[in-house]
């Protein structure tokens, strides 16, 4: 008798624990406030940052996991690139830095068009990158929340019995509702992309499951497909070839964006992503040669190094060696970046589209939050 009550209750216990790592949270409505995407190697989130987050009335975060590239050798999808959080040593949180979990984070994994390309098991590859996110989920756990805070704000009571390893990751299980995938699929990979959303949602039941959307998909709907998300993002910037040496602005050109989303509305409820990031595109004798990242006109401007030529390009005055590229005296670089101004124009313009129910931010930048007046944009928005 004692050897069966043992049994049994082992029995319910792997039960308990088996539900407690499988429960997901209900699918959440879309927050409004400015929310934004963390897209760096490295998690580094400090004190100012999170006094800043606060102010904006941040709700969530898109988090980027990690990639996903298609291995040659393996002759497999693999994920690379995995997010670093390594502001720990032996567990103690440096004193600068802050944990991110009273917002909500939404794990983000970017797949490479290429991936899609290939002959694979979808089913298959979204098992592994829902166990990776799981994984990750459970390292962010010990690392990013507060457990602390999260059972003293607790809504519901939690299963007590459950062993003392268990109960921060399911703490912050509970706060993520979402994934996003974010893939530039193409006519030709839409369809196997498409089965692997549909095999996303079949995975991880009750989760919402976003898809991004680039301005072309938007625009060129018939040919690109609708994603067979919950949701998704419309990505308002990387508007043209960023190598063609006649392109105006890369990253946003105010002059094609009515172009872009002359279709109106669309099947999915959306919300949509602006630029806050910058880059220079280097050229030789019309030849591109690299970006210079986060290079903007404040860095510029007044450099002896460079003189203007036209509205966004600058000549090199001299020889030299610029984000680690070697530039002639005589050669071109065109800054790629939104103003202000294009960002609020912009914004007030998504506003009419009825698909769009909020703006998000792409991505993390607190100068440049500061300088594109985010608050700002954000209230004319949702008022």
């Amino acid at each position: 008798m004692k050897k069966a009550a043992v049994l049994l209750a082992s029995a319910a216990l792997v039960i308990l624990l088996s539900a407690a790592l499988l429960r997901k949270p209900e699918p959440n409505k879309l927050p409004s406030g400015c929310n934004f995407y963390y897209w760096k190697t490295t998690l580094e989130f400090g004190k100012t940052d999170k006094a800043l987050a606060d102010s904006l009335g941040m709700k969530r975060f898109y988090l980027r996991y990690f990639d996903v590239d298609w291995s040659p050798s393996l002759e497999m999808p693999v994920p690379v690139g995995k997010l670093d959080v390594d502001y720990y040593y032996n567990g103690i949180q440096a004193e600068n830095m802050v944990k991110i979990g009273d917002y909500e984070v939404v794990p983000t994994i970017y797949l490479v068009n290429r991936v899609f390309e290939k002959n694979f098991n979808t089913d298959t590859l979204a098992a592994r990158v829902s166990r990776k996110i799981a994984e990750f989920n459970s390292t962010l756990a010990y690392q990013i929340t507060d457990f602390g805070n999260d059972l003293e704000r607790a809504e519901e009571p939690y299963d007590w019995s459950l062993p003392d390893s268990l109960m921060p990751y399911n703490l912050f299980q509970k706060r993520i509702s979402e994934i996003q995938l974010d893939c530039d699929w193409t006519p030709k990979t839409r369809d196997r992309y498409f089965k692997f959303v549909k095999a996303m949602k079949k995975a991880n039941p009750g989760m919402t499951i976003s898809c991004t959307v680039r301005l072309h998909q938007f625009r060129d709907r018939e040919q690109a497909g609708i994603p067979p998300a919950d949701r998704g993002t419309l990505m308002c910037y990387n508007m043209a070839a960023p190598k063609d040496p006649t392109t105006l602005d890369a990253v946003f050109d105010a002059s094609l964006v009515n172009g872009y989303l002359k279709n109106g509305d669309y099947p999915l409820d959306l919300e949509a992503a602006l630029p806050l990031f910058s880059w220079g595109a280097l050229f030789h004798e019309n030849q591109f040669k690299g970006l210079a990242a986060g290079l903007s006109e404040l860095e510029v401007k007044g450099n002896p190094l460079f003189t203007p030529v036209s509205e966004g390009r600058y000549r090199f005055t001299q020889d030299t060696v610029f984000a680690d590229v070697y530039m002639r005296q005589g050669d071109i670089v065109r800054l790629d970046e939104a103003t202000p101004t294009e960002l609020a124009e912009l914004s007030e313009l998504l506003s009419k589209i009825k698909a769009v129910k909020n703006i998000s931010f792409f991505d993390w930048n607190p100068s440049k939050i500061r300088n594109y007046h985010v608050d700002e944009i954000c209230k004319k928005f949702n008022r």
